[in-house]
Order: C-alpha cells, then structure tokens, then sequence
C-alpha cells in the first residue's frame, strides 16, 4: 500500500488500540503519535468553546474555584456560563437562535483558518504543503524535546508551552 501523505492519520478500528499509524517518517511511532497529537492542537477547541463544560483539570477547577476551597459551587461557575452563553446571544436576547450559532463558529472558524496560514503557509500562496506542515510539527517537536534525546515525555509535553513556541517560530517578540 502506497501512502497518500506523510503525516500520521488518526487510525481507530474496532478491537484494535493503536492510535496512529505512522507514514513515512522513518517508522518511530512514538514521534508521529507526538506530532500528530501536537498537530491537533493548532486545531482543538473552537466548536466547543460556548457549551457549557464542567472542568477536567486542576489548573481550570482552581480558576473557577473563587473562594478557594477546593470545589467548585454553583454560584462559582454561573458567571462562567453566563459570559459564555452572552458570546453566542449576539442580539443579547437571551436566545441563541441557530443562525447565531453559526455566525460565532463562522467567525471562528475564520480565525482559525487565519491562524493556520499565518503558522504553516511559509511561502504565503494560500496552501499548506506536506513540507510546511512537517516544518511546523518538526518545530513543535524540537521544541517540547527538552532533553533532546529524540523523543518526548509527559513532563515535556506539560512543560511545553505552545504560545511561547509560536511567537518564537513565527519572529515574533516575547511579552
């Protein structure tokens, strides 16, 4: 079987646990698993941005966390929510109508679409090519690989700090 691409592709049969299957990149799975899961990043988050969500993490739980017992009540996360259901209601009727959930994930999607030409499209000709998206995910890499012994652990990733990667990569000055 020939490979249509060089980047990882998401794999997920029935029965089987591989996440990825490599393609093209020297066969260290670990790496493209890395990259590919440091690729999705550049992509993460937008559609859920406005639905209501419990925090995962402790990092998001202490922020919400506002008379810092170590839980979160219901009058804690209610302006969260409130502020977040205030972004879609764009007329500010206490509605959101499904053309205004369309317009927030359009404008969203635009910023997105924006920011990932801006990142990857090196040569600014409105494409993404094969050896832009590995630059960036070679970049990214590289980067989270502290120790430079090719490969990245948890405390990398955690470490890592994709803001700070991207003004660097991108020349731009750090605040």
């Amino acid at each position: 079987m020939k490979p249509a691409t060089d980047f990882p592709l998401p794999l997920r049969l029935k029965g089987q646990k591989r996440a990825f299957e490599t393609l093209n990149l020297g066969g260290n799975i670990m790496r493209t698993a890395i990259l590919g899961a440091l690729a999705l990043t550049l992509m993460a988050g937008a559609t859920l941005a406005n639905e209501p969500y419990l925090p995962r993490s402790e990092k998001s739980l202490q922020r919400l966390d506002t008379n810092k017992d170590g839980r979160i009540e219901r009058d804690e996360i209610k302006p969260r929510m409130a502020k977040r259901f205030a972004v879609v209601d764009a007329n500010g009727d206490k509605n959101v109508t499904v053309a205004e959930i369309d317009a927030m994930l359009q404008k969203r999607l635009e910023a997105r679409r924006t920011r990932m030409l801006e990142l990857m499209d090196s040569n600014k000709d409105g494409s993404i090519t094969t050896a832009e998206f590995n630059r960036v995910a070679d970049s990214m890499f590289d980067k989270a690989d502290t120790d430079h012994n090719g490969g990245v652990d948890l405390a990398e990733l955690k470490g890592f700090r994709r803001a700070e990667w991207r003004k660097a990569f991108l020349g731009q000055p750090a605040q």
